[in-house]
C-alpha cells in the first residue's frame, strides 16, 4: 500500500537538496532494501558527494553504536565539530 501522494517520500526527494545520511538494515521488512531504500537513495536530489547509505547486516532496528557513530561524524561534517 502505498502513502497518500503528499506523504510519500518519493514524491519530495528529488527536490530535496540537502546532505542526506540513510542508515537502513539490509533485511528491513518494514522498508525493503530494493523496493524502498535504494529507489529512495537514488531519487534524493542531493548531488552524490553529499549523500551516503549505509545498509548494515540488520533488520529494521540498526545498532545504536552505529547510529550514534555515523550520525554524529555525519553532524561533525556538515555541522562542525562541538565545542569548536
Amino acid at each position: 500500500i502505498r502513502p497518500l501522494p503528499e506523504a510519500d517520500p518519493l514524491n519530495f526527494a528529488s527536490r530535496a537538496t540537502t546532505p542526506v545520511l540513510m542508515l537502513n538494515g539490509e533485511f528491513d521488512n518494514v522498508f525493503p532494501l530494493e523496493t524502498e531504500q535504494i529507489p529512495l537513495f537514488e531519487l534524493w536530489g542531493t548531488p552524490a558527494e553529499h549523500k551516503r547509505h549505509i545498509v548494515l547486516e540488520d533488520g529494521h532496528v540498526i545498532p545504536l553504536d552505529v547510529y550514534y557513530r555515523e550520525t554524529l561524524d555525519w553532524f561533525d561534517r556538515y555541522l562542525g565539530v562541538a565545542g569548536r
